[in-house]
């Protein structure tokens, strides 16, 4: 999914609405929505099948996502996502 400025603008809303307790709970409670933010934007990456590659084991890659290859051709037409 796209980043909606919608779903931070909410968020950090709450924030303020939530009126924290100290700077801590601010920063943290900040901190959070930020961060699901980001975590919520979808990458697409346009590339050939023999132009990706991974290092490491699956084990060895913590908070790894996986990635499904949609295909691609001569043209770089398809992607990573």
């Amino acid at each position: 999914m796209a980043l909606n400025k919608t779903t931070l603008k909410n968020a950090l809303k709450a924030v303020f609405e939530s009126r924290p307790s100290s700077d801590e709970d601010a920063a943290d409670a900040l901190a959070t929505a930020i961060y699901d933010f980001v975590k919520s934007a979808e990458v697409t990456i346009t590339a050939l099948p023999n132009e990706v590659s991974v290092v490491g084991s699956p084990t060895a890659q913590a908070n790894a996502v996986p990635l499904t290859l949609k295909g691609g051709d001569a043209t770089h037409t398809g992607g990573l996502s």
